[in-house]
């Protein structure tokens, strides 16, 4: 059974083409295409979605019920989402390489 289904609306937080901007070209190209993938099927295998390990007091803060992640490579880039169940929604919030995605999450 998968983490997610697509019937979840799928919104970009208004702050993310700032952190999509700062990626290398290649990893952008990457990043588009694994898109693709999740728009269809959030749980798809070769995005290794995940949920991304937080404090309840985080997910208060940020008035979402879960955090997940998926790869972009399979070297250093992720993509932090987080997940409202009711309604059923998913925002993208965060691109980076795996010690940006860290450190903002600690």
């Amino acid at each position: 059974m998968p983490l997610l289904d697509n019937s979840y609306t799928i919104y970009l937080e208004n702050r993310f083409h700032k952190y999509l901007e700062n990626l290398p070209t290649k990893v952008k190209e990457v990043f588009d295409e694994k898109m693709e993938y999740f728009r269809n099927n959030p749980s798809h295998p070769s995005l290794n979605t995940k949920p991304y390990s937080v404090s309840s007091k985080k997910l208060k803060e940020l008035g979402v019920d879960q955090i997940y992640e998926f790869y972009i490579n399979r070297k250093d880039y992720r993509c932090i989402f987080y997940v409202t169940h009711e309604p059923k929604e998913i925002i993208i919030a965060y691109v980076g390489n795996h010690t940006q995605v860290k450190n903002r999450f600690r």
